[in-house]
């Protein structure tokens, strides 16, 4: 029996202490942290014993595996790698590895739960228990590592290495036809990027009138092969969808077409790629490129997020092959220009020595291109005394960005010939442009002697022409006036007043055509006429016929401005004539009033307004006046207005008021009479 009251000191020492409350607490508490940073972390930490079956798993290996850490205790890590990866590792595994030798950043592939690869990095090492007892000397014992996934990585390096490829494709086109190399680097970038699919394509979209296609696909063939070029019309539907596509820049994924097809597109795009039931169309600057495939949902969203990359590079290739073909024409044009025989192109330095000038120069002048270069003078010499001082001032210009002069030189013989000189400055670098260092100046000349002759013959023709016009209308205008003045004759002998008042009808009209004239005469401007100008004198000139009967009633006139043509302002200066008259004649009972005449610019139409504060338009006029005129003077409103293709209305308000609507363009509809 042991004594209570003895010293723990005097006790046995060959057995061990328990630990105290304290130790225990931290030892849990480090195990806690322990398991919290082993579950938490985002790799798979695993532990193989000796036989390389799984001992130990934490949660990531359901992220990375799908299994759960239980459903992998047991298993030997081969049912988890990728078959041709197993030898490998199986060496880092079993082999005896420690320090320097221990196997790290190994890259292999496990297979998950489905079946699907993922490129994982694991760094592998050995370890052995000492106090434990499950080291036994120097016995190998098992394996623990960590796993992270790095598919992603590896995805992106397939990709860019894909890329590159497909740019060098790209970046080595001249043509769109040379668009064969690019897709068989598509071709070979979706297979390593183990993309499922069955046939690609370009198709190249030409934008002219009409719209071509021409389609460069994978099918049909051994390799890449141009499958047809079509004009985008509606009866080729293969060719107006595609079309479609690109114009409307969006990308189309048909996920089954067996399943759901709604544009009816799964007969014309089996005729053009064989058997399929899924297809994406991604548009790129100049076309579509088309993936299609034989399974149902076969793109996943990183694939259509890849067709989408591999278009931008259609886009760069097919963008610099237009690059090439606008240098190459406008290497061309240049080399056209400086070959015209009536162009002459000279480059000089800022000093003024001629660098170049073009060799139609001796053609031209009898001066060769090295009398030039040889006296830099030579211009000024052979200038017109009076273009000197034009001449100087083009070629001297030191921050000029574009001067253009005409000037005459002397040939050889002695023979002046006019010309046209441009000149423009080249810079070597954009920043130059900003500073105004100028590199060289190109000049520009253009041989214009036939040119200027012709234009001296034809201002000669005009003028004389002019001339005859303005005497014509002179003449017309003269014969008009006659023309009235034998009506005033012939009506002062009438005895029947009804007949006196026709005449005067007619010499009004007639007043109002020789006004015409009268103002073309005395117009610059022998097309057009001033018609606010014309319309403010008739009206005038109506009101002074009119004479004592007129002089109670007032007149305005408000229009905006107009240049007509003598078609157009005859007959609407009789219009105006008749419905003036008539307002004069039968609008007021007490012979005071006001009569307006307005006329607005409406855009595609012109409004003219007559109307007048008399005692307004009769019902009869009103019902069906305009339709059926009876009067002759509505008779010939009407027709006028027909004739200029415009609507008449005529309502009563506070007095009578006639609408024309006419277009401005005199070949619009015409128009109808309308109350």
């Amino acid at each position: 029996m042991s004594d209570p009251t003895a010293n723990p000191s005097d006790a046995d020492p060959t057995i061990p202490t328990p630990p105290d409350a304290a130790t225990l607490q931290e030892l849990a508490l480090s195990e806690a942290r322990y398991r919290a940073l082993v579950e938490g972390s985002t790799d798979f930490i695993y532990v193989l014993d000796g036989e390389g079956r799984f001992s130990f798993a934490n949660g990531e290996v359901g992220h990375l595996l799908g299994y759960s850490p239980e459903e992998v205790i047991g298993r030997h890590y081969t049912e988890v790698l990728h078959p041709e990866d197993v030898e490998r590792v199986g060496r880092a595994f079993h082999e005896r590895r420690t320090g320097d030798r221990a196997a790290r950043r190994m890259e292999v592939r496990l297979r998950s739960r489905g079946g699907l690869t993922r490129d994982v990095e694991m760094d592998v090492r050995h370890f052995s228990f000492s106090a434990h007892g499950l080291y036994r000397g120097s016995d190998f014992v098992g394996t623990h590592g960590v796993a992270r996934d790095i598919t992603e990585r590896k995805y992106q390096e397939r990709k860019r290495t894909v890329m590159q490829k497909v740019r060098v494709g790209v970046w080595s086109m001249t043509t769109a036809d040379e668009i064969h190399q690019v897709l068989e680097a598509i071709h070979q970038g979706l297979d390593s990027m183990g993309v499922t699919y069955q046939h690609c394509a370009v198709n190249v979209v030409d934008p002219g009138e009409p719209p071509m296609l021409r389609t460069y696909s994978s099918y049909g063939s051994e390799g890449i092969s141009k499958r047809g070029e079509w004009m985008v019309t509606d009866s080729e539907r293969y060719a107006s969808r595609a079309y479609g596509i690109w114009r409307r820049g969006v990308a189309v994924n048909r996920v089954d077409l067996e399943r759901l097809d709604p544009a009816k597109e799964l007969v014309s795009l089996t005729e053009q790629f064989g058997t399929l039931r899924s297809a994406v169309d991604t548009p790129f600057s100049h076309g579509t490129l088309t993936v299609t495939s034989t399974v149902a949902s076969a793109f996943s969203e990183r694939d259509l997020s890849l067709f989408e990359e591999l278009a931008e590079v259609l886009s760069e290739g097919f963008r610099r092959v237009e690059d090439l073909q606008q240098m190459a024409m406008s290497e061309r044009r240049y080399r056209t220009l400086v070959e015209t025989p009536n162009f002459v192109v000279m480059l000089l330095d800022p000093e003024g020595n001629y660098l170049y000038v073009s060799p139609q120069i001796e053609a031209w002048l009898g001066y060769s291109p090295a009398a030039f270069y040889q006296d830099a003078a030579l211009v000024s010499m052979i200038v017109h005394p009076d273009d000197h001082a034009a001449m100087t001032e083009l070629l001297s210009a030191a921050t000029v960005e574009r001067r253009d002069t005409e000037f005459r030189w002397r040939h050889k013989n002695g023979e002046f010939h006019w010309a046209s000189g441009s000149i423009f400055p080249i810079y070597e670098q954009p920043e130059d442009e900003q500073i105004h260092r100028v590199s060289m100046y190109q000049v520009v000349v253009q041989d214009i002697t036939e040119r200027k002759l012709a234009r001296d013959t034809i201002q000669a023709s005009l003028a004389e022409k002019e001339v005859l016009l303005k005497e014509i209308h002179h003449r017309v205008k003269n014969n008009l006036q006659i023309i009235s003045s034998l009506l005033h004759l012939q009506a002062s002998r009438l005895e029947d007043s009804t007949l006196g008042h026709a005449f005067e009808d007619s010499q009004h009209r007639i007043r109002s055509m020789a006004l015409i004239h009268e103002e073309l005469y005395k117009s610059d401007d022998l097309a057009h006429i001033d018609f606010p100008a014309y319309a403010e004198r008739l009206v005038e000139n109506l009101f002074d016929s009119f004479g004592p009967d007129a002089r109670g009633i007032d007149h305005e006139t408000d229009m905006d401005d107009a240049l007509m043509t003598i078609d157009r302002a005859i007959p609407l200066g009789l219009i105006v004539n008749e419905l003036v008259s008539n307002a004069l004649k039968y609008a007021f009972n007490d012979g005071t009033g006001l009569i307006r005449v307005q006329m607005r610019d409406l855009g595609d139409q012109l409004e003219l307004v007559i109307s007048d504060n008399g005692r307004g338009l009769p019902n009869a006029l009103l019902d069906e006046g305009l339709q059926n005129p009876t009067t002759l003077g509505l008779k010939l409103v009407t027709s006028l207005v027909s004739q200029l293709k415009g609507e008449l209305s005529a309502t009563t308000q506070t007095g009578a008021v006639f609408r024309i609507l006419m277009p401005a363009d005199p070949d619009s509809r015409p128009g109808q009479a309308t109350l």
